[in-house]
C-alpha cells in the first residue's frame, strides 16, 4: 500500500512539472535574427560613430588650413605679403570639370576678378557654385566682378535697356547725376545679394573696347554725343557713390550705416524705383549678415585725376601694364598721356597698392615671372588677364620645363596654374628642398547630398 502512495505521489509529481514547461516549440531562427540585427545595429552605430570623428577630425584641420591662407592674404591686402590676382572666367562648378570651380584656383590666390561681370540673380547660382564660393571665402579668397564701365546698367540683371526703362535717360547736368548715383547703389545691392565681395572698375574711356559712338555716361568722346557733367567728372561721382559701401575710404560704424541705408526702402534719398531691388535683395544682405562683411574696390584702366583725396577710396590697382614690367608711378603718368583733357596726377600711391599684370590671353605666360621678381621694388604683386588659360599648365609644360631649365630650377610638381603658382612662389620663396616634399594635390569638395 505505502509502494502505490509512493507511485501515485511521484505521477503528481511529474504532472504538476509539466504543466510548468511551455508546450510551443522554440522559435531559435526568430531568436537568432533578433540578435543578429542588434549586432548589426550596434556595429553600424560604431562605425557611424567614428566615420563622424573622423570627419569632424578633417574638419578642424580643414579649419586650421583655412584659417592660415586668410591671414596671409589679409596681409596682401595690406601690402605686407604679395598680392596675387586673376582676371577669370567660367565660373559654373560643374562636377567632373574641375577648371570650372573657384576651388581649382591656386590656394594661395588673394583675389579673382570674374571677367564680364555675373548679371545673374541670386536665386539663379547653383548648389554647388553656392558651396563652392562658401569654400573659396573659408580660404580667404575674395570674388569681385570686373568690365569695361561704359554706361549705367551695365552689369545688371537686365542691363542697360531695363535701367533707362526705370530711371530714364533725360541728359542733364542733373539726371546725369541722379543715374550715375542710382547705378551706383543698385550695382553694390547685386554684388552684395550674390555673395561677393566687391568690385574692381575697369575704366578705358579713349583706349578700350568700349562703344563710343553715341551718348554714354563714362565714355562718351564724340562732341555731338558728350556727357553733360564730362565722363571724368560722372566716373568721379560713380566712385564716391560706390566708395559709400565698397572700398577703404569708410569703416566702422559709418561704413556700416551706409550699408544698412542702401537696403533701407524708406531712406528719404533714393528714387522711389530704387524699392524694386532693396526689397528683393534685402533678404540675401541679412542672410549673409554682410553688415559686418568688409568689401573691396579696386581700379584698373586709365585713371586720369589721382589725388591723395580719390586714393583714399580704393584698397588695391590692378595695372595694365601689358608687355612690360612698369612701376605704378610711370603707369599713371603713362595713362594721363592718352587723354587731353586730364591733368597730370597729383599724388602717387606707393608701388604696394598696385599689381602688374601679364596678359595670358596673348601668351605672356614668361612675363608674369618678370613682374614677380619686380615685387617690392615695381608693384606690390602679380595679375593674370584670363588667369583661366594657365589651369592646362604643369610643370611638364614644354614652355614651363624650358623656363625650369633656363633657370636651373628643379623641384616643381605643379599640375595645374603652373605659371601663376611659379610667380607666387618667386615672390615669396621656399627653398628648393621645401618644394621636394610638396606634394600637390587638387582637391574638388562637393555639397552633401
Amino acid at each position: 500500500m505505502r509502494t502505490i502512495k509512493l507511485i501515485g505521489g511521484a505521477l503528481v509529481l511529474m504532472l504538476t512539472i509539466w504543466s510548468c514547461v511551455k508546450t510551443e516549440p522554440l522559435d531559435l531562427e526568430k531568436d537568432y535574427t533578433k540578435a543578429s540585427a542588434e549586432r548589426s545595429k550596434s556595429i553600424a552605430e560604431q562605425e557611424a560613430k567614428a566615420k563622424a570623428e573622423a570627419e569632424a577630425e578633417q574638419e578642424k584641420k580643414w579649419e586650421a588650413y583655412y584659417k592660415m591662407l586668410t591671414d596671409y592674404k589679409q596681409k596682401s591686402w595690406k601690402g605686407e605679403k604679395p598680392f596675387s590676382y586673376m582676371f577669370w572666367a567660367g565660373w559654373v562648378a560643374v562636377e567632373g570639370i574641375d577648371k570650372s570651380w573657384l576651388q581649382s584656383i591656386p590656394d594661395s590666390t588673394t583675389a579673382i576678378a570674374i571677367w564680364g561681370g555675373y548679371a545673374k540673380e541670386p536665386e539663379e547660382l547653383t548648389e554647388n557654385q553656392k558651396f563652392d564660393l562658401d569654400i573659396f571665402h573659408k580660404k580667404g579668397s575674395k570674388v569681385v566682378t570686373c568690365y569695361q564701365v561704359s554706361n549705367v546698367g551695365q552689369g545688371l540683371p537686365g542691363g542697360l535697356e531695363l535701367f533707362i526703362k526705370k530711371y530714364g535717360r533725360e541728359i542733364t547736368a542733373e539726371k546725369e547725376t541722379e543715374r550715375v548715383q542710382i547705378y551706383a547703389r543698385d550695382l553694390a545691392r547685386h554684388i552684395i545679394a550674390l555673395n561677393f565681395d566687391g568690385f574692381d572698375i575697369d575704366w578705358e574711356p579713349t583706349i578700350g573696347n568700349h562703344s563710343r559712338a553715341g551718348y554714354a555716361e563714362f565714355v562718351s568722346t564724340n562732341p555731338l554725343y558728350m556727357p553733360v557733367n564730362g565722363y571724368h567728372a560722372n566716373m568721379i561721382t560713380f566712385i564716391k557713390e560706390l566708395g559709400k559701401y565698397f572700398g577703404a575710404r569708410y569703416e566702422g560704424d559709418e561704413r556700416k550705416t551706409h550699408l544698412r541705408n542702401l537696403f533701407d526702402e524708406n531712406f528719404a534719398e533714393y528714387h522711389e524705383k530704387e524699392k524694386e531691388y532693396i526689397k528683393k535683395y534685402k533678404p540675401y544682405f541679412e542672410k549673409h549678415n554682410a553688415v559686418d562683411k568688409k568689401f573691396y574696390l579696386l581700379f584698373d584702366g586709365q585713371f586720369f585725376q589721382m589725388t591723395k583725396e580719390m586714393d583714399k577710396y580704393f584698397d588695391k590697382y590692378v595695372m595694365q601694364d601689358y608687355g612690360r614690367v612698369d612701376t605704378f608711378s610711370n603707369y599713371l603718368s603713362s595713362w594721363t598721356a592718352n587723354d587731353k583733357g586730364s591733368r597730370t596726377p597729383e599724388y602717387y600711391p606707393p608701388a604696394t597698392r598696385a599689381s602688374s599684370t601679364a596678359e595670358f590671353e596673348k601668351g605672356q605666360f614668361t612675363l608674369i615671372i618678370d613682374k614677380a621678381k619686380a615685387y617690392k621694388t615695381k608693384n606690390g604683386g602679380v595679375s593674370s588677364y584670363k588667369g583661366e588659360l594657365d589651369f592646362a599648365t604643369t610643370a611638364r609644360d614644354i614652355g614651363f620645363s624650358n623656363y625650369m631649365n633656363n633657370n636651373h630650377i628643379k623641384f616643381r610638381n605643379y599640375k595645374n596654374y603652373a605659371w601663376m603658382r611659379e610667380a607666387m612662389r618667386v615672390m615669396d620663396p621656399r627653398t628648393d628642398q621645401e618644394y621636394g616634399q610638396y606634394k600637390e594635390e587638387l582637391i574638388i569638395r562637393t555639397p552633401k547630398k
